[in-house]
């Protein structure tokens, strides 16, 4: 289970990292209800009364800018506070609203004309400010993970390229080769194949208890393929906790972009007479 996996693993890896899930920003792209995570001008953001350390804080005087003194809810997965809507019109992109994160309970939302002023034509913005290449999560999602921004892998990553607003191309990406092993997911599973596999008639007997700390990777097979001691004890110990995790017959495997990204995990392998005991094979 995952509550098991961040108690035991540290999970690093390539794309940025957010403590909850975000709640994307809502893109109408032919017809179909997009989300993705798009910005407002950075000159909004621009607070020159204030010196500023906290992200948080200057999110929320943000929200207080756009929203004024009315009471808007508060959360984790929406770290913003606020969520914008946005369509594509003939490759243009254009921003149509700035809601609240709760918009469907409290109805409020920010009013487009007291920040664009005369830049509002028919009740949107041209986004002339949008250039870069911008994810949308497309398909049911493959395996929920908190740690993620995205909240997950989902089955495609459609990318769409903006240039000053205009979308210049997209490309859609398959992620349908990721995958979840059961022994990742079962702390039982693992530990009964991780002390039951040690070698434990070539250690010595213990008088107090033995932790080796190994980072491990896998390959795009789930196969365990690189492993190395962050912390350790001695060579004989060390080398029997890298055989023992590479001898975990499969591993998650993910794929970002259509491509494999290798992640990076810690775990700590156990030496004790108590499993010596429990789990030694006669």
């Amino acid at each position: 289970m995952k509550s098991f996996l961040t108690l035991i693993l540290t999970l690093a890896f390539s794309f940025q990292v957010f403590a909850t899930p975000q709640a994307p920003d809502r893109l109408i792209y032919k017809g179909d209800t997009l989300g993705v995570y798009l910005h407002l001008p950075d000159e909004f953001y621009k607070l020159d009364t204030f010196t500023i350390d906290s992200v948080e804080y200057v999110n929320h005087i943000f929200a207080v800018s756009l929203f004024g003194d009315k009471k808007t809810c508060s959360s984790t997965g929406c770290g913003r506070e606020y969520i914008a809507k946005w369509e594509v019109v003939e490759n243009q992109l254009y921003l149509t609203g700035i809601y609240s994160c709760c918009y469907y309970q409290d109805s409020i939302k920010a009013d487009l004309t007291l920040l664009f002023k005369e830049k509002v034509i028919d009740g949107k913005v041209k986004a002339d400010w949008i250039t870069g290449d911008f994810i949308s999560l497309k398909g049911k999602r493959l395996f929920y993970d908190h740690d993620m921004g995205t909240g997950g892998i989902y089955e495609y990553d459609l990318e769409l390229r903006f240039e000053e607003g205009k979308l210049t191309g997209t490309q859609l990406y398959d992620n349908r080769k990721s995958k979840q092993s059961e022994y990742s997911q079962n702390s039982e599973k693992l530990w009964e194949h991780i002390h039951s596999n040690i070698n434990w008639d070539i250690l010595p007997k213990l008088d107090t208890i033995v932790r080796v700390l190994v980072e491990f990777s896998a390959n795009e097979d789930g196969i365990i393929d690189s492993a190395k001691i962050l912390r350790g004890y001695n060579e004989l110990f060390d080398q029997e906790a890298i055989r023992v995790v590479k001898s975990i017959p499969e591993w998650d495997v993910y794929y970002k972009k259509g491509k494999h990204v290798r992640m990076r995990w810690n775990m700590p392998i156990i030496f004790s007479e108590e499993n010596r005991l429990k789990y030694k094979k006669e």
